[in-house]
């Protein structure tokens, strides 16, 4: 057997559940408190938080998560090399991606200095705006339809320090950030370089959608009856509580 099949053998048993037990590798972003995100070393977030839940649960294979720049996460998640927690639906990503059941609805909301409110229901409201967002991330279709269609300007980053630097500087007109207003505010208290300016930023009062967010595997892993068992485990978690609880405690409720 050469080198590279080696490998590729070594790999598939770390990430390929079947007869015994295995780990299986989990991609996800570093920069979206407080939905997934490093702090001091440490992967945090509400979705984070569900995975480990969900491993706790689960009665053979164990879940190993890694928190990459998104952009990263998703090329490593496309290439085959596991899962992808905090996907949102696409018609694109549909036809690469095997889905479980929503873990977490996000709501999203948009962003401004204060002084720069405008009316916004719609995605045409944003038109001719440049709106920040983490590098490589989408928001459904209907999302991706206005922006190929050119209604707005995606300025994608890295995370949401980056995001919050550009907005308070004003090279970018609005921003987009995870779980409503009190995910804001704990996005603000995680950063906490930029409390000083919480009175200067507004978030819109309506958001832009509430997203549905997905763990998900490439089709190549052929993982849909491992799906199956997870989604009751969530299912489970949501009718206990004990996911609820998870989702409060990340906002300090």
């Amino acid at each position: 057997m050469c080198v590279k099949s080696l490998i590729a053998f070594v790999f598939g048993l770390l990430v390929w559940p079947g007869a015994g037990a295995a780990d299986i590798a989990v991609f996800s972003g570093d920069g979206s408190p407080p939905k997934m995100y490093v702090q001091e070393g440490k992967n945090r977030g509400i979705l984070v938080d569900i995975l480990q839940y969900a491993d706790q649960q689960l009665h053979d294979d164990s879940l190993r998560l890694a928190l990459y720049p998104w952009a990263r996460a998703y090329l490593q998640a496309s290439s085959g090399d596991g899962g992808i927690v905090g996907l949102s639906w696409t018609q694109r990503r549909d036809d690469l991606f095997d889905y479980s059941e929503p873990l977490f609805f996000d709501e999203v909301v948009v962003v401004v200095r204060k002084g720069s409110e405008f009316p916004f229901r719609t995605l045409s409201d944003l038109r001719g705006k440049r709106v920040g967002i983490v590098r490589g991330a989408s928001y459904g279709e209907a999302f991706e339809k206005a922006r190929d269609a050119g209604v707005f300007v995606v300025d994608g980053d890295n995370g949401a320090s980056n995001r919050l630097h550009k907005l308070v500087a004003g090279r970018i007109d609005c921003a987009l950030f995870n779980v409503g207003k009190a995910g804001f505010e704990e996005t603000l208290r995680i950063h906490k370089e930029f409390l000083p300016f919480k009175n200067s930023l507004v978030v819109l009062p309506v958001p832009l959608r509430s997203d549905p967010n997905f763990l998900a595997f490439p089709k190549s892993m052929h993982m849909r009856p491992w799906l199956t068992e997870f989604n009751q485990v969530i299912k489970r978690g949501y009718t206990r509580g004990d996911i609820p609880k998870i989702i409060a405690q990340n906002l300090g409720s």
